[in-house]
C-alpha cells in the first residue's frame, strides 16, 4: 500500500515537469510568432529599406555632380585666366611693334627732309596697310578695357578682335584710297578718338568716328 503511494507521487511529479516543460516551450513559441512581422508589414519595412539605399544613392550621385560642377569651373577660369594672359601678352608686343615703327619712321622722315623734303610738306607716317594694323590694335586695346572680349562677347581673344577690326579697316582705307599715305597728326588723332570713346558705344564700322576716316587721314584729301 505505501508503496503504491510512493509510486504514485513519483508519476504525478514526472507528469507535472512535463506539462510545465510543455507549458513554457509552447509560450516561448507563442512569444516568437507573436514577434514576427506579417507579409505586408515585412514589404513595408523592405521599401522603407530601398527608399533609404537609393536617398544615399542619390546623395552620392549630388556630391560628385558638385565635384564635376567646380572642377569644371576651375578649369573655365584657368582658360580665362590664360586667354587674358595671351592677350595682354599680345597687346604688349603689339606695343613694341608700334613704337619701333614710330623710330623707324621718325628715322625715315629725317632722311627724306634731309635729301629735299621741305617742312612744308605734309608728315606721313606710314602706309595704309600699317595705319589699319595700328587702328585695328587701338579698337581692340578698347574692347579689352571695356570687357567686350571673352567667351560670352563677340570676340573671344584680342587676336580674333584685331583680325576682324582689319578685315573690316581695308575696304575704307587702302593704298587705292590713300595713295599719299597717311598723315602722322591726325592718325593721331583717330587713335586718341578711339581711346576716348565711351565702352557704351559700339565701334562697328571705324568710319563712324570722323577723325578716322579716309578723308581726314589720307595725304592730298
Amino acid at each position: 500500500m505505501r508503496l503504491a503511494l510512493v509510486s504514485s507521487v513519483w508519476a504525478l511529479g514526472i507528469v507535472s515537469v512535463a506539462f510545465v516543460g510543455c507549458s513554457r516551450t509552447h509560450d516561448r513559441d507563442v512569444q516568437s510568432r507573436a514577434y514576427e512581422p506579417s507579409a505586408a508589414e515585412q514589404r513595408r519595412i523592405d521599401e522603407r529599406r530601398a527608399e533609404e539605399r537609393k536617398a544615399e544613392e542619390r546623395k552620392a550621385d549630388e556630391r560628385r555632380a558638385e565635384e564635376r560642377k567646380a572642377e569644371d569651373r576651375r578649369i573655365e577660369e584657368q582658360r580665362r585666366a590664360d586667354e587674358e594672359r595671351r592677350a595682354e601678352e599680345q597687346r604688349r608686343a603689339e606695343e613694341r611693334r608700334t613704337a619701333e615703327r614710330r623710330t623707324d619712321e621718325r628715322v625715315n622722315d629725317r632722311r627724306s627732309r634731309a635729301i629735299g623734303g621741305g617742312p612744308g610738306e605734309p608728315a606721313v607716317r606710314a602706309t595704309p596697310a600699317s595705319a589699319v594694323a595700328t587702328m585695328a590694335a587701338a579698337r581692340c586695346d578698347r574692347e579689352v578695357r571695356c570687357k567686350h572680349i571673352g567667351p560670352k562677347e563677340k570676340y573671344r581673344t584680342r587676336r580674333d578682335c584685331v583680325a576682324d577690326q582689319q578685315r573690316d579697316s581695308r575696304d575704307d582705307l587702302n593704298a587705292d584710297v590713300c595713295p599719299g599715305g597717311i598723315r602722322e597728326k591726325e592718325l593721331n588723332d583717330c587713335l586718341q578718338a578711339i581711346r576716348d570713346e565711351d565702352c557704351g558705344n559700339p565701334l562697328d564700322a571705324i568710319t563712324r568716328l570722323s577723325a578716322c576716316r579716309s578723308g581726314s587721314l589720307c595725304v592730298g584729301k
